[in-house]
């Protein structure tokens, strides 16, 4: 039909012998040849589209028949019991679907540990698995891609320090080794999954982690173990990576290369190097922390937003060292807030004792005027910072090295300092054994009282040949100040806390004794003068010149918002000056009396005077006006 309908469209009036020209002949008859072939691709089309349709049709349709769902929910049942080495039951029937992939669905399933008491181990909301269509047909299908939806994991730690969780199967004992060819795990996807920790030996410790997703890899026990995971804890996301080269080993508490991390926003954590999974873990490797922010982190810890923590964050660098009961860390190189220090720090735990924190570090500067003292304030005796920071001074042993190129404390400016922290139960104190301050030298002790930092603590110090003008002007005692080359000692102390201590909550005493130095802006001569003229004046009128003296020597006690002067002693070429009593420093007022003795050719006697008002505006009132009869 199709040759002869191109035939007539050619000739429409007939085939003569005068149109046999060999040109158009060639023409047509290829013409005709295209035409044929055209027809003929179409028909091979339809045909191959119909015959696909029918085996797609026909193979959806009749697979579910040949595979038993029985098998397959006994089966996955077999493969939860070896992953966990529990018992597990999956409720309802599997469902299977071959288009457009293989993909078998499973409802819910529990697993419960075995033995005469069993315990909830695992609750799976829905399994999804993939499978080859050729090992479900042969009656044993291979699961691949296996998706846990839902699940919830319990650990559980009874009274008598029994876990929940037995060992599996797979997992062959230290002195043994797997058969390389099974692979019970594959690739496990887990859909908001929840993990949840429940502490009966301690009670009040439990943890709850949600919303926790990611992916397990596996693909046999001869490969490598990857995990990729992340959630959600307090209001961040969290994730946690794991590598393990040979996790069999691992697992059967031997060594083996490993790599893991923590990150989040408020802290990440990573370690990679050699570790063990046996009664005393054992790790060797390089290990970081870091938090962008102190206030950051404790807020995410404790669950409130700290104000007083000083700006800055933590990092820590260093090669780590477990034995059986030691911690090493080598080339530390520590930060916190704006202090930086390299060192050594060895923790160890010993039978019968305390455990120990010993090493050394070595800062570049240290501030603490960024930190400040309600920094100390516990919210409540429940705060669980603070019982942690009270556990730690405690329970631990701790003799740490410290140096540092500068510190600074308030009026403090401190070079070269070496020190050392001493925490011994309920003992602990900061020794500086030498630092230069003001261009002198100062070493001392702080220790807290051994009932804990609600009940304050104790402060000496000992500064030797330092500028003492310099020294007392940077506490705020100016005007006419001693100078000169000597010792200053103090050994004050509270019982109020720490946080909660004001000036007039400290008691102590002090000794100042200086050699060869002199009171800039006080002119003896003019102020004996002054005495004698029997008038009230102000100190300010006898600063034209300089007190040098030999020997100075000043003992002052405090207690109860008051420092009591008892003796202030000076001795010079050209007289002395005694003076005792009172300086109520809660309202800064002053209430001493002394005594001048000048050298002069006509010998004159001493004065004796009042000193009152606030220092340095003093008023001074000849004694001989204060006792004249009115």
């Amino acid at each position: 039909m199709s040759v002869a309908f191109a035939l007539f469209r050619a000739y429409p009036d007939g085939f003569t012998e005068g149109d046999a020209d060999p040109t158009d002949m060639t023409r047509l008859i290829r013409k005709i040849s295209r035409v044929l072939r055209l027809r003929l691709r179409r028909r091979h089309f339809v045909w191959s589209a119909a015959v696909g349709i029918a085996l797609a049709i026909g193979y959806n349709a009749a697979l579910p028949l040949l595979v038993s769902t029985t098998g397959v929910r006994a089966m996955m049942e077999r493969t939860l019991d070896s992953w966990s080495g529990g018992k597990s039951r999956i409720n309802g029937e599997p469902g299977i679907r071959f288009w457009p992939e293989p993909l078998l669905t499973l409802p819910s399933a529990t697993i419960q540990s075995t033995g005469p008491e069993p315990r909830p181990l695992a609750e799976i909301g829905r399994i999804t698995a993939s499978f080859s269509p050729l090992s479900a047909l042969l009656g044993e299908p291979t699961l691949e891609d296996i998706s846990l939806v839902d699940p919830v994991l319990t650990i559980e730690r009874r009274a008598d320090g029994t876990i929940n969780w037995q060992k599996p199967q797979w997992l062959a004992p230290p002195e043994a080794a797997a058969a390389p060819q099974e692979s019970p795990f594959g690739d496990i996807a887990i859909i908001n999954g929840r993990l949840r920790v429940l502490d009966r030996m301690t009670g009040g410790n439990d943890v709850d982690i949600p919303g926790i997703s990611g992916t397990i890899k596996w693909p046999s026990f001869a490969e490598r173990l990857s995990a990729q995971l992340s959630a959600r804890l307090g209001g961040e996301e969290v994730a946690w990576a794991f590598v393990c080269e040979d996790p069999l080993s691992l697992f059967a508490r031997r060594n083996a290369f490993l790599k893991t991390s923590i990150t989040s926003a408020p802290l990440t954590f990573s370690f990679e190097g050699v570790g063990n999974l046996s009664s005393v873990p054992f790790a060797s490797g390089h290990l970081q922390l870091s938090a962008t922010s102190l206030a950051t982190l404790v807020g995410w810890f404790k669950g409130t937003s700290p104000a007083t923590l000083p700006p800055g964050g933590l990092s820590i660098d260093t090669r780590v060292t477990t034995g059986e009961k030691t911690l090493k860390l080598d080339d530390l190189e520590f930060t916190m807030g704006g202090a930086s220090a390299t060192g050594v720090l060895d923790i160890a735990l010993q039978d019968g004792k305390a455990p120990s924190l010993e090493g050394t570090l070595a800062f570049d500067r240290i501030d603490l005027n960024g930190v400040p003292v309600t920094a100390l304030t516990p919210l409540g005796r429940n705060d669980r910072l603070w019982r942690l920071v009270q556990s730690f001074v405690g329970a631990w042993h701790t003799d740490v090295r410290l140096s540092s190129q500068e510190v600074l404390a308030g009026p403090l400016h401190l070079t070269d300092v070496a020190a050392g922290v001493m925490i011994d139960g309920k003992r602990a104190s900061l020794d500086i054994g030498d630092s230069n301050y003001a261009n002198g030298s100062l070493s001392g002790r702080a220790v807290l009282s051994e009932e804990g930092l609600e009940h304050g603590g104790r402060l000496q110090a000992r500064l030797k040949d330092a500028d003492f003008a310099a020294v007392l002007g940077g506490f705020g005692l100016n005007g006419p100040v001693p100078d000169g080359r000597g010792i200053l000692s103090i050994d004050i102390g509270t019982d109020r806390p720490v946080w909660a201590t004001g000036i007039g909550d400290i008691s102590g005493n002090l000794t100042f004794s200086l050699t060869n130095g002199s009171i800039a802006g006080f002119d003896a001569h003019a102020f004996a003068d002054l005495v004698r003229k029997g008038e009230f004046f102000s100190l300010s009128q006898a600063n034209e010149a300089s007190f040098d003296f030999q020997a100075a020597n000043i003992k002052a006690s405090f207690a109860d918002g008051t420092a009591r002067l008892d003796r202030a002693d000076f001795v010079g070429a050209s007289g002395q000056m005694s003076v005792a009593g009172v300086v109520p420093y809660r309202n800064g007022s002053l209430a001493l009396a002394g005594t001048l003795e000048t050298e002069a050719p006509s010998g004159n006697q001493p004065v004796r005077f009042f000193v009152g008002g606030s220092w340095p505006n003093a008023v001074i009132s000849p004694l001989s006006v204060l006792v004249a009869p009115k």
